[in-house]
């Protein structure tokens, strides 16, 4: 375990989108996390959301090992980290969340390891996750605390990153309506949450167009920031912060954004 004090302060990325089985995720994301020197020691999850367990991951793998019917595939939220103590979340120092059904993935890391740090393993981890994956979008975020942001509202109320015009309870409510981002179908995928200082895009926001231009021309005209393609099918989109209110209210004028009032 690193020794860095905590600051409760989250860096954190979502994916929304991604689908893999848990074990195979699993293991991508410990390997991974052990190549940057940051080991992941502990499991957290519920077992069709009913029983919620937390142990080291080496338990766990003894576990499945020994049970060759273990429900694997009933374990939700499931959270890989590295903690000061398992059942206290505020002393997590890093780790990554995958819910399959949701297929929603977030990665989190205590801001004490320092931003640049971070944003550096991001960069590569999500290289590995996208290698053979297409998802439909994320991003980065802050959050004091918690780490939920993803989930936008309901039972944590009021978490935003105070964008213009956000509004996360409109997320929660699409996540948990009865056909969740059902509402992404062929003829809107190239909606987003918001704009965020990193975005993931797909083909479809690739294929949106602006004064004329396709999205990457838009951008390079205006200086709006950078975009590199990380995955199968994937591209990472890099905003100056001096212009990201100036873009949220375009793409909120095209009505581009989902997680708006």
């Amino acid at each position: 375990m690193d020794k860095n004090k905590l600051t409760n302060f989250r860096i954190g990325f979502a994916l929304h989108g991604y689908e893999n089985d848990i074990l195979s995720w699993l293991r991508l994301t410990t390997n991974s996390y052990e190549v940057s020197n940051y080991s992941l020691k502990s499991v957290s999850y519920d077992i069709d959301y009913n029983k919620l367990q937390r142990k080291s991951l080496k338990t766990f793998y003894k576990i499945i090992e020994e049970d060759p019917i273990y429900p694997v595939d009933k374990l939700y939220s499931f959270t890989v980290f590295s903690g000061e103590k398992q059942k206290y979340p505020f002393t997590w120092h890093y780790g990554c969340r995958f819910d399959e059904p949701g297929k929603r993935l977030t990665l989190f890391f205590d801001s004490s390891y320092g931003e640049e740090n971070i944003l550096s393993f991001y960069n590569e981890f999500l290289k590995t996750l996208l290698k053979d994956r297409t998802i439909w979008g994320g991003y980065l975020f802050f959050q004091e605390k918690y780490w939920h942001y993803p989930s936008g509202g309901g039972n944590f109320s009021g978490l935003s990153q105070n964008f213009y015009k956000e509004d996360s309870d409109s997320w929660w409510k699409i996540w948990n309506s009865e056909n969740g981002l059902g509402i992404l179908n062929k003829k809107n995928q190239n909606l987003y949450r918001h704009i965020y200082k990193q975005n993931i895009l797909s083909k479809h926001h690739m294929a949106e167009m602006f004064d004329g231009m396709l999205l990457v021309d838009w951008i390079e005209k205006n200086n709006y920031g950078t975009i590199k393609k990380i995955g199968m099918e994937n591209w990472l989109w890099v905003v100056p912060e001096d212009k990201l209110y100036e873009i949220q209210v375009i793409f909120y004028n095209k009505k581009l954004l989902l997680g708006v009032n």
